[in-house]
């Protein structure tokens, strides 16, 4: 596991309080994530990232891979 996808796992934790195994596989509503916890979720990244993920796309992100995917490809290109 990448620091990108340990820092996902860690926020969700943090904003979730549920210390129960976290998988990139793992669907956000399997894990109890309602939309207001997501938004928190998603808040958090983007502060900790410096980024900006837009409405229409927080909606489509379903697990917790598609969150470290569109993080990845945000902040690859940022660095370009």
């Amino acid at each position: 596991m990448d620091f990108l996808e340990e820092k996902v796992i860690s926020v969700i934790k943090e904003n979730t309080n549920d210390d129960c195994e976290i998988k990139l596989d793992h669907r956000l509503e399997d894990l109890g994530i309602d939309s207001l916890e997501k938004i928190m979720i998603i808040n958090s990244l983007e502060d900790e990232f410096s980024i900006e993920i837009e409405d229409g796309e927080v909606k489509a992100l379903k697990t917790v891979s598609d969150i470290v995917i569109n993080l990845r490809e945000r902040l690859k290109r940022a660095s370009q």
